[in-house]
């Protein structure tokens, strides 16, 4: 398991390798739903550099407005 950067939680694992072991991992939080490589800047893989504009907290993603749906096109 890996910290999120994002939210800090403690559940992030590795969702994908490269193909070139040891070249980059991928990584996924469950809890946040955010994703990023290892190759990144530690601007965005280590949570204590992580912008805190950006960081989740997990208490309120539950509370988070939903998407609403793409309506049709409209055809003239």
């Amino acid at each position: 398991m890996k910290t999120c950067p994002r939210c800090n939680s403690e559940k992030a694992s590795v969702l994908a390798s490269s193909p070139v072991k040891g070249a980059w991992e991928l990584y996924h939080c469950p809890v946040c739903l955010f994703i990023w490589r290892s190759t990144e800047p530690e601007s965005i893989t280590d949570p204590q550099k992580y912008n805190p504009s950006f960081k989740v907290d997990p208490t309120d993603i539950p509370k988070a407005a939903h998407v609403p749906v793409i309506p049709p096109l409209r055809r003239n």
